[in-house]
């Protein structure tokens, strides 16, 4: 049993509350990216919220796919940690260097490990479009 994906946010950054835990500012939400040229490098954080039925770490992975292609441009890896069972965690993970090689659509995709493999466990849309568009 892999955790579920409760949320995935693509943002520019990522801040805890300084005065209340479990609370986080994100900053510049994005359902679109608009790039001067191409290929276009972007510093983005991907928001997550996971729940999952017990306790444990678990790995997974967050690809950006290029569609239609289906060909992915960034690649990355993150843990989720649960310290009790029917646990609900924020996971962010950054982006840095992200380069949209052209304008159109992607997919974020989170993947976490299961037997025998790895689970698809969520996916957000995003567009990225040229400044004449």
């Amino acid at each position: 049993m892999t955790p579920r994906v409760r949320t995935i946010v693509i943002c520019d950054t990522v801040a805890a509350s300084p005065t209340e835990d479990g609370v986080f500012n994100l900053e510049g939400v994005r359902q679109r990216l608009t790039a001067e040229s191409f290929p276009w490098r972007a510093t983005l954080r991907v928001f997550l919220v996971v729940s999952s039925p017990r306790k444990g770490r678990f790995t997974g992975k967050i690809l950006v796919v290029k569609e239609p292609e289906d060909r992915w441009i960034r690649y990355m890896k993150f843990v989720a940690a649960f310290e009790e069972d029917n646990e609900v965690v924020p996971v962010i993970v950054d982006a840095e260097g992200c380069v949209f090689p052209a304008a159109g659509q992607y997919v974020v995709e989170v993947f976490f490990d299961a037997r025998g493999g790895e689970a698809l466990k969520g996916e957000h849309p995003f567009v990225v479009s040229g400044p004449e568009e």
